[in-house]
This record gives C-alpha cells, sequence and structure tokens, in this order.
C-alpha cells in the first residue's frame, strides 16, 4: 500500500468525514491509502502548511469560513491556503471546494488563479460527475503527483560508480525515468517494481538513450531501448520515421518504437520506448571487445549483406543530382570553418598533421561547403543525375546493436534520418564512424602519433582497397579493420552502383561529406578531427582525378 500525505481544511467536519471517506475509496482501489490531516479553522490550516516536511501531497480546502467576530459573514480564507500550499510546493495537488456565495461570483475563477488545480462546487462531488466525482477526482491526484515525480511506482536500480548512467539520473532524475518507463509499459499491458539502468548510447540534440530492464519476481526480464528528452516534437518525428523505415527494412533488422507515440509528459521530459533483445550492446563496444573475425564478418554479413541490401535494391531510383543532395546547411558550414580554424595550427606542426601549409586545404573546403563541388570541377560535371535509395541515414556503431549469442545479431535503432538519400550515403557514413570512433578509439586517439595512418586508411576506403596495409594495423583489437575491409571489399554487392565506373566519384564525396561532419563533434578527439578535415581534402582530389582529364 502506497501511502500519501493529505490536509482536509473545512469548518464542518461532517464535510470532512464524507469528502475523505469518498475520496479514500477510490484511493484504496490505486493501491493507495492517505494519511489524512484534517483542520477546521483556516489559521491552522495555514500553520499546517508552513511546517509540512515534506510538503503535502494533496490539499482540499473550502473556500468560505465563518468570521469568528460577526459569524454570519464569510470571507473567502480558503483562497489564502491556496496561496500558502502552491507558493509551498509547486507537487501539491490543489482542491477546492465550496457552495458559493451570491455575492462573489467570481470565487472560484479567483480559486484557480491562486494556484488551485481543481475547483468544484459541493453539490457536484457525487459518483454522476464526469468531471468533479470522487474517482475522477483521484485519478487527477494520482496523475499529478506521478508526473511530477513525487510518487513513484518502480524503484530505479543503476550502478552508482557508472558517470554515464548517473549523468542521465542527474539530468533526467530517477522519478521521471521512473515514470516515463512505466508509461511505456503501461502500453504493452506490463508492469514492474525494479527498473535496472544502463548506459547505451550517446543521444543527439539534447535527448539521452538508456538500456531499460524490467525486473519482476516471477516474471521474465523485459528489456527496453529508453530515449527521453524534452523535444516532444522530435521523438514525434522519430516514431513516424520509425514506422515508415519498418515499411522499407527487413523486419527482423529494425527495432520497433513501441507504443508507436512518445510518453509524457514527465517533469517536461517524454520518451521513446523499443523492445531490447537480450545481451544486446553497441556495435562500438561489441568491436571493441575484440570478436572473433568470423563473427564480424558474419554480422556485416547480415547488417549490409542481407539486410540493407534488398532495401536499398529494392527502392533504387535515379534523379537528383548529387550536388542537390549534398548540400551544407549555413550552420554545419560555420561549424566545419571553425573547426579548421581552430585545428590549423596542428595540422602544419611536424608532431601534429605535417602539412606544408592549409592555405590549398581551406581553398577546397571552401569550394565544396559553399558550392557543393571540388575545386576546379565544373558543375557540368556532377549535374548527372544519380541513384537514391531508402537509407537509414544515421547509420554509424552507436545505432547498430548487436544481439549477443551464439551468432551474434545486428539491430537497429534511431531511424530519425531516415530519408531517400544517395545509394553510398549509409556505407559512407558507417564506415566513416568506425574509423573516428572505433579504429585506435583508447589512448591512441588523443595523439597524433597515428595520424599518417589514419590519413592512409581513409584513402584505402575512398580507393576501396582490397587489404589493409600492414602499417595501419593497430596495436589492439582489429575488429573494426575487418568490418571496414569487408565493407569496401563487398561494396559492389551490398550498393550495385558502386560497380558502375562512371559512378566512383560519388563514393568519394559522400565520405567526405561524413568525414566534414565528424570534424565537427565535439566528443571526438582532436586528432581525430584534424584527420578528418585533410581526409576530406583527400576524398575532394580523388573526385577531381576521376572527372578532370
Amino acid at each position: 500500500m502506497r501511502v500519501i500525505r493529505g490536509l482536509m481544511v473545512d469548518d464542518e467536519e461532517r464535510n470532512q468525514r464524507r469528502s475523505t471517506a469518498r475520496l479514500n475509496t477510490h484511493f484504496e482501489k490505486l493501491g493507495w491509502q492517505v494519511s489524512w490531516e484534517t483542520k477546521t479553522e483556516p489559521d491552522e490550516g495555514q500553520e499546517c502548511i508552513r511546517l509540512a516536511d515534506p510538503p503535502y501531497d494533496v490539499v482540499l480546502v473550502d473556500l468560505l469560513f465563518a468570521r469568528e467576530d460577526l459569524p454570519e459573514l464569510i470571507e473567502p480564507r480558503g483562497l489564502e491556503l491556496i496561496t500558502e500550499a502552491r507558493e509551498r510546493s509547486d507537487r501539491t495537488y490543489i482542491i477546492a471546494v465550496s457552495s458559493g456565495d451570491e455575492s462573489m461570483p467570481d470565487l472560484f475563477d479567483r480559486a484557480r488563479r491562486s494556484g488551485a488545480h481543481h475547483v468544484f462546487r459541493r453539490y457536484e462531488f457525487t459518483q454522476g460527475s464526469l468531471d468533479n466525482s470522487p474517482a475522477a477526482i483521484v485519478k487527477a491526484v494520482r496523475d499529478h503527483l506521478l508526473n511530477n515525480g513525487t510518487v513513484r511506482t518502480i524503484q530505479v536500480d543503476a550502478d552508482a560508480e557508472d558517470p554515464a548512467v548517473q549523468s542521465i539520473i542527474d539530468e533526467v532524475g530517477e522519478p521521471t525515468l521512473s515514470q516515463l518507463y512505466s508509461r511505456i509499459l503501461e502500453a504493452e499491458g506490463a508492469e514492474t517494481a525494479t527498473m535496472r539502468l544502463t548506459y547505451l548510447t550517446p543521444g543527439a540534440s539534447g535527448a539521452v538513450v538508456c538500456s531499460v530492464a524490467a525486473t519482476t519476481p516471477g516474471s521474465p526480464v523485459q528489456r527496453h531501448v529508453l530515449k527521453a528528452s524534452r523535444d516532444e516534437q522530435g521523438l514525434v518525428h522519430e516514431a513516424e520515421q520509425n514506422a515508415r523505415a519498418a515499411k522499407v527494412f527487413p523486419a527482423l533488422l529494425l527495432i520497433r518504437q513501441r507504443p508507436e507515440r512518445p510518453v509524457g509528459p514527465v517533469n517536461g521530459w517524454y520518451a521513446l520506448g523499443a523492445p531490447l533483445p537480450d545481451h544486446a550492446t553497441t556495435l562500438r563496444d561489441w568491436l571493441a571487445a575484440g570478436p572473433e573475425q568470423a563473427d564480424v564478418a558474419d554480422v556485416m554479413i547480415k547488417l549490409f549483406g542481407e539486410g540493407l541490401r534488398a532495401a536499398h535494391v529494392e527502392n533504387r531510383e535515379v534523379g537528383t543530382p548529387l550536388t542537390e543532395l549534398v548540400r551544407f546547411r549555413p550552420l554545419r558550414r560555420r561549424q566545419v570553418l571553425q573547426a579548421l580554424e581552430q585545428l590549423s595550427p596542428a595540422l602544419v606542426r611536424p608532431d601534429g598533421g605535417g602539412l606544408s601549409d592549409v592555405k590549398e586545404l581551406t581553398r577546397e573546403l571552401r569550394s565544396f561547403l559553399e558550392e557543393g563541388r571540388p575545386l576546379g570541377v565544373p558543375l557540368s560535371e556532377l549535374a548527372r543525375p544519380t541513384a537514391t535509395t531508402y537509407a537509414h541515414g544515421d547509420l554509424h556503431g552507436g545505432n547498430v546493436l548487436i544481439c549477443q549469442g551464439r551468432h551474434p545479431t545486428p539491430v537497429l535503432i534511431d531511424t530519425s534520418a531516415f530519408a531517400r538519400l544517395n545509394w553510398a550515403a549509409d556505407a559512407a557514413r558507417f564506415s566513416v564512424d568506425l574509423l573516428m570512433r572505433s579504429v585506435d578509439s583508447g589512448v591512441e586517439s588523443m595523439f597524433f602519433t597515428r595520424f599518417q595512418a589514419w590519413r592512409e586508411l581513409a584513402l584505402c576506403l575512398g580507393r576501396r582497397t582490397l587489404a589493409v596495409p600492414p602499417s595501419l594495423v593497430p596495436p589492439g583489437p582489429a575488429a573494426e579493420l575487418v568490418a571496414l575491409s569487408w565493407l569496401v571489399t563487398n561494396l559492389d554487392s551490398v550498393c550495385p552502383d558502386a560497380a558502375e565506373s562512371d559512378r566512383a566519384w560519388e563514393w568519394h564525396v559522400m565520405l567526405a561529406e561524413y568525414l566534414l561532419r565528424a570534424a565537427c563533434y565535439p566528443d571526438v578527439p582532436s586528432p581525430k578531427r584534424a584527420v578528418a578535415l585533410v581526409a576530406a581534402h583527400d576524398q575532394l582530389r580523388e573526385v577531381t582525378k576521376l572527372l578532370v582529364p
């Protein structure tokens, strides 16, 4: 039985008994019990509100009280109680009731303006009332206390030593996470007493993404991906995109949103939920753990060869030129140029990028950012129609989850960027992410020691070299290189347009676009951001070689 605290202030004890009894009946149906304090004098009620620690969960006040010195006159002392309760805590649910008085026609409006959540006439407090019945009022109290986190239906269990998990709890709050997850489970007809919270992957645009497990004694563990954000419309868009992607991608490849729309708000937060397979981890973490090469190849076959390939091929169309698809927004252009200005000093240092100067690089990148073409390449060469297809749109190692088992299996999350894009978009985005975040992902990424190796590796991606030179193999696990090698080796099969020689330049352009985006990511170490700028320039030079005789 969940116990909450309530205060009722009414100068008639009969009203106190009747009102609390009617409300208690419906609170008990919820499994809740109200510990009521009752007062007949408004001064006593104010004192109780002022001294309550913690504040009352629910306050029910009569609006009109007889004056002590002139009992035939009445005063709206209940307004003072409402104001006091609202100032004491915005989490308290405040109910105002009165029979009214003809001399105070605006009494109920004043009560609402003072902060009362629910105002009604005493004769309306009946089971036959749609909005003012005891059942309706109890439901409103319940929703209020759950939504502001005063009452939790689920206990949150999280690793106190994990900074990533604790940052989510600090930002969103345990009560809010608890209630959001409760609503997701409720939509599935399920419930739990405890939720186990673990970090999954970074979210974009202020969202937080975590893995949640519902653990109830005697019941199977249920796992979900929980994405919380204050941007309701952003989550609505993502849910709609998920439904669109489900019509294109194989059913086993895509994790569906359940429910299909965001839940909330709870303290200003909304959330999306999606069932999560057992023992799932991000592709980045899985690769960092050093899986067997055969397992890496098998995952790549399932992800690209059997999964995305069919969706890409079946939805292929020829139309819009690539120059129309690759357009950098003004903000993105400024971000890239800012990164270039910030990192240029490191690029020309012998112990940094080792470039003689950055003038040529700057001119080349400005041409691409502003005009959508490599420097010196006529726009007429880029105006030919390109092949487009439906793509995930943000295919990186955090949006691919690996269901670990005897045969590791990939699944996709977060299709908010799902759209019709260039044929090479998903493969290029995926390749750049592995280079930026998985290759030398440890302390090596914080130094420029392997700058030239990363640059050469990016060139290998662009030229689709069948084997990575031994000099580029990092000292740690090479699972990410196995994945990259598989992708460039099998690109013709995954994306049949890659086999057409007159489209080879498009692969370089898409790599350049995503490399420039990576240069703007603040959570990518500076040496990797620096190499992204240089590698993008290298890809654009490859385009020039292919298109300019």
